[in-house]
Formats: C-alpha cells, structure tokens, sequence
C-alpha cells in the first residue's frame, strides 16, 4: 500500500492507495469507523457510461482529511469490498451522484435505487445556494469551481488540474488519459483520493448555506435526481436500420446540395466567404456585417433569399442542414448506443438558473421542432408503444396561478381560447396573440414579439397593450416581481427556490418564475409516476413533456394514467395533460397519417 500526503491550507490530508488484497484490512477498520458518512466517487475509462468499451476503475472513499482508493479494475475482493461498504455505509456523500450510482450499478451490481436515498450530493447543495454558471456571474456547479470558491482556490488549481497535466505529459487529449493511465499512478490516485476529500469538506461547508427556504427542497431534488438517473439507465431503443438508412440518405442530400452550390460558384457551402461572393455574383446585396467587419451570411439571410427563388441559397441551406443532421444527431446515436442497441441520454436535473433541466446524448430539447425524421430513430421496446405526455399551455396555466389574474384564470376553467383572447383585445391574428402570450411570459418585449410574430414593433407593442388590458393582473404581479428583484437581487418560487435576478434585467423575474415553478410542476409529475411504479417505462423529460415505452396491449389505458398522476391543481388552476399513443416511434407522433401508413414496424 502507498501512502501519498497534501496540504489542504497547511492542513495535512492523506491518500492511502490499496495495492493488494491485505491492504483491504486497513480500508475495512477506516469503513468500520466512518460507518455513519462517508463520501464516494468513482474513476472511469470515460463518461460513456454504457459503453461496451467502457471501464469502471478506481473507486474511493473519504472523509475530510482522509481518502482510501480501490482498485476495483482488478476485481475480485476488491471489487467486493467495494460492494460491502456502498450497502453498509449509512450517509453517502457524493458531487454528481446520478453518474457515479449508475456506475457503480453498471459495473458492481448495486441497484441506484438502493443507494439514492442515502445520498447527500454537493452539487444539489451547490445548485439551491447559487444556481448561476460561471458564465452568469455565478460559482458554477463543478467540483473544480466550488472547490476554488469555498476551500482553496490553490488546491483547486493543483489537484483538480491533475489529470491535464496527466494527459499534455502523455501526449494524448484529456478524454483518452482516462483509460491510458496506469491505475496505480501517483497523480492518478491522488487526483481521485482528493475528490472524496474535496466533497466532504463541502457537503460541511456547503449545507448550512442553503437558504432556509429551499432546504425541503435538498430532498426533493434528490428524489429529481434519482427518477432521472433511473431514465437515463432505462436508456432509448434505436432502430439501427432507420437511423443507417437516414445517415446515408443525409450523406446524398448533402452531396447533392453541395453540387448544386458548386455548380453556382460556390466550391465551399461551409465558407461564408465563399458564399457570400457567390451570391454577390448572382447581384445580391449583403448589407449585414460581423462584429469583425465581414460579410453577415446568416440563417435569416439565407432563408429570405430561398423564399424568394435563390438556388444558391437554398442549396447552402439544404447542404448544411444534412451535415448537421447527420453529424450532430444521427451518427452520434449510432456511435453511442450500447450493445444492447440502446442510447442512454444524459439529464441534467438541476441546469439552468431556473432549475430546468438539460439533456445530452439524447438532444431532445434541441431536436428539430416539428419534424418526424430524427425522432423516429428512437423507438418502443419488443411489444411496446410510444406514449408522448404533455402538459396543456402549461407556462400560462402557471401565470394565472401566480398572478391570480381573474380573466387569465375564468378563461382555463370555462375552456376559452386565451390566444383568441389577447389577439381580440388588439384585433390582431389569432397566431399573433398567441405569439403575444408565449413571449410575453418569456420576459420579452415588443421586439421580440414583432420578430416571433412578423409583425411590425408598433404592431407588436399594441398587442403587449391589449395583453396587458385583457389580464391586468399579470402585468401587475410581473411589476411587484421586478420591485422585489430589484431591492434585493432575487426572487423566492412557491417551493422555496431563490433565484438571482440581475437588478439590471428585473424584467426577467416573471420569465425566471413561471420556468422554474413550471419545471417544478414537470418534475412533482415525475416523481408521482416514479413512485407510482412507472419508471421502468420512462424514457425522456422535455420541459413540459414525458415520452414513455409502455405495453401495447395496456398503451391507451396507461397513457392516460400516466396523463392523469402528472395532472396537478395549482391554486384553484387545473394544470391538465394531453395524453397520446403515438405508434412503435417517437416520431410517429410528428407524422400525418400518410406518413405513419409508410412507417410500420
């Protein structure tokens, strides 16, 4: 056994490196003693999780000046004794539980169900006291920055820079050192002794600062949490054969497109330069510049020359938008799907200021909106359907709740069409009230709902005007929202979440606190269908959305079942769902009946 020591502010710390199996008897007296809390991570080939090549490889246990790391890769009583003390430890303290439990369940066999509740996550902590990333002005939630912000921003820099080092002296990038090192080095082991250390000197530091009124909230997001990493291990059926048959398909369309492009002067449909001499050729204007002073080749640009006729343009559109279909979307799956034929995304629980979560893997914020084509990669288990659940209007429900406004509310009890309402109120379309409403509660003003609408600003700011009249409670309580944030840089949601809103963008508080208690309302859903026994079945949040996999011949019943547990009342306001079994795809629930008739499993 080695023994490696640090300095954490001058105070001494202890990494002790298990190399043989007689060293177990040291770790099992350090168990025996810190059977009450101990924290845990785990090191990894990678963060692909479920990847057939993926390697569980080190996992350690710590206290605040104490770690003991396990070479769990070599397996045997190793690997046992790390099952042992995984069960036997009572409070767990881990940062980013959700990847490290679907390891340890991936790799050792120990249920995640098993351990969540046990679990007290520093970045869930982290997240209630500051939600912001760094990019906002915020700490950020990495162990890295919370480590630099709340302990030292010296041992965040040495021991959290570790593996960098690792990886420029190897000569290899910092994805691959991972699975390169060997498992017995110095920097390696001390790197991963030191995050159990790191993240117990957190959770000590981090949870008496937690506002008190979002402190029913740290178990809560620990239950988010644990439906979610139960999501992501279910993982998403793909249909290997589509998803092959579209990346070729995209291929062509993007070949053909780009010899189009060719054949119109542009050898390049990637270089705006090239492009934009192209269409100048063809005695097109561009007016627009880059910050840098360059020609403004952009989407809008693009699009409006296409509507109008431009080969050139459409062909540049056509060519670019196969690229990234394929790229971004349908060759990642593919890349990324385990042996199983399964791709497991990735859900961020607690993301964005708001809370409303994020999801990699499985882009299914970010997919294209309205089209069939990506979404129907993705497919239901062996005698399953798809069940798409959404809530209905669900962020203006949300604003009749908070803003008690009794038009707003009137209309959801009675049925009326609320986008009617406001475009009535200015006489405008109805398309253009209803754009009115969702950029209304989006924090945006009369530019924005002019650009969303295409309709003129003047237009757009009578709309606001009319918005405002017909449900004059909501511009009030938006008003009382941005006084508050104002004074005193913050607003507090119904369940207790403080979110910062800078002073100089009050009129984000009404956006901020519709998103987040609207994630919230999202999220109490889940958690009803999880512990009404639904998880095996789920697949995928979006916002306002859950997509399940659930048995054909049980499909209409438990679509609305599931409809009905993620139904809730908020304050006298019913915030109902759209129950719909969709077909043997995802995206079959985008398709028109012609196109579903051509889809059949």
């Amino acid at each position: 056994m080695k023994h490696y020591q640090y300095r954490i502010k001058g105070e001494p710390v202890v990494i002790h490196a298990v190399e043989h199996t007689e060293d177990l008897d040291g770790f099992r007296t350090f168990v025996r003693r810190n059977l009450k809390c101990l924290s845990a991570d785990s090191e990894t080939t990678g963060l692909d999780t479920y990847s057939a090549t993926n390697r569980l490889r080190l996992v350690q246990f710590g206290t605040p000046a104490e770690a003991w790391v396990i070479p769990v890769e070599h397996g045997g009583e190793f690997a046992e004794d790390v099952r042992r003390t995984l069960r036997a430890v009572k409070r767990m303290v881990i940062h980013n539980a959700s990847f490290d439990l679907q390891v340890w369940d991936r790799h050792l066999g120990v249920r995640l169900e098993e351990l969540w509740p046990k679990v007290l996550d520093t970045k869930v902590l982290s997240h209630l006291i500051d939600p912001r990333g760094q990019d906002e002005g915020g700490t950020g939630q990495s162990l890295e920055a919370l480590t630099a912000r709340y302990i030292d921003s010296q041992t965040a820099d040495e021991a959290k820079g570790l593996m960098t080092r690792l990886a420029k002296e190897h000569k290899t990038t910092k994805n691959r050192i991972w699975s390169l090192i060997d498992v017995d080095h110095p920097d390696y082991v001390l790197y991963a002794g030191m995050d159990t250390i790191l993240a117990a000197r957190l959770a000590r530091m981090l949870a008496p600062l937690v506002p008190v009124s979002a402190r029913p909230l740290i178990r809560y997001e620990h239950e988010v949490a644990e439906a979610c990493s139960v999501m992501e291990r279910n993982g998403f059926l793909l249909d290997v054969d589509y998803a092959l048959g579209l990346s070729a398909r995209l291929q062509g369309e993007e070949q053909a497109a780009r010899e189009i492009a060719a054949g119109l002067g542009c050898d390049n449909a990637n270089s705006t330069e090239q492009v934009a001499n192209a269409l100048e050729a063809r005695g097109v204007t561009i007016s627009g510049r880059t910050e840098k002073g360059k020609r403004k080749v952009d989407k809008v640009l693009l699009e409006r020359l296409a509507g109008q006729g431009d080969e050139l343009a459409r062909a540049v559109i056509d060519a670019k938008k196969a690229a990234k279909w394929r790229s971004t979307w349908v060759d990642k799956f593919l890349a990324n799907m385990d042996s199983d034929g399964r791709c497991h995304a990735s859900i961020n629980s607690l993301r964005a200021r708001t809370a409303r979560m994020s999801i990699t893997g499985i882009p299914a914020q970010t997919l294209p909106s309205g089209d069939w084509k990506i979404r129907r990669c993705f497919v239901a288990d062996v005698g399953h359907l798809i069940a798409s659940v959404d809530y209905q209007t669900q962020e203006l429900r949300v604003l009749a709740a908070l803003s008690k406004d009794r038009r707003m509310r009137a209309a959801f009890a009675a049925g009326a069409d609320l986008h009617q309402i406001t475009a009535d109120a200015a006489e405008v379309a109805r398309g253009v009230g209803k754009a009115t409403n969702f950029t209304y509660v989006y924090g945006g003003g009369a530019k924005a709902v002019a650009e969303t609408a295409g309709v003129p600003v003047a237009v757009a700011r009578k709309v606001i005007a009319g918005f405002e009249k017909s449900y004059p409670q909501v511009a009030g309580y938006s008003l009382r929202l941005q006084h508050i944030a104002a004074r005193q840089g913050y607003i507090t949601t119904p369940t207790g979440r403080r979110l910062p809103v800078d002073r100089s963008r009050a009129y984000s508080a009404l956006n901020y606190m519709v998103q987040s208690t609207s994630r919230d309302v999202t999220c109490r859903g889940i958690l009803r269908l999880y512990k009404g026994g639904y998880g095996p079945y789920l697949r995928l949040p979006i916002h306002d959305e859950v997509v399940a996999s659930i048995p054909a011949h049980k499909s209409a019943w438990g679509a609305a079942e599931i409809g009905h547990l993620m139904a809730e009342d908020m304050d006298g306001v019913h915030i109902g769902t759209d129950p719909e079994v969709t077909g043997f795809s995802w995206g079959h629930g985008y398709m028109d009946e012609e196109e579903r008739l051509l889809h059949v499993r």
